[in-house]
């Protein structure tokens, strides 16, 4: 599939995804399991929201080939520290401390990644 044809997929799948994520959020109370439901719902439609805008980074800064993998990878990683953030929140649990340490996570992970990719 051309880089095109998924980028098309993924603003159809965000689409979707938020508005999958409001219908079951205005429908539903938000007790606990529907909480963690909601942030299942959450991470794909993140990712998916994510990738084009990232696609485009990437496309402009010109950096390297595979452009369209590098982007899935970090919006993936973004998408999951957003939602880990908030099933931390719902838990309480979310200070500036855990934040940091799960960004420098997602830099170090990213980090780690692309040197492997470019075989640095």
């Amino acid at each position: 599939m051309s880089p095109r044809g998924v980028l098309a997929l993924c603003i159809l799948l965000a689409l979707l995804g938020w508005l999958a994520l409001g219908s079951f959020t205005y429908y539903n109370p938000p007790d606990s399991v529907n909480r963690w439901l909601a942030l299942g719902i959450l991470w794909p439609t993140l990712w998916a929201t994510l990738l084009p805008p990232a696609y485009i980074i990437h496309l402009r800064c010109k950096q390297g080939t595979d452009i369209l993998f590098r982007a899935a990878r970090q919006s993936a990683l973004l998408a999951l520290f957003l939602a880990v953030a908030i099933g931390l929140s719902f838990l309480r649990a979310l200070n500036w401390a855990n934040a940091l340490l799960m960004f420098v996570l997602i830099v170090l992970t990213e980090a780690l990644l692309s040197a492997r990719e470019t075989g640095a």
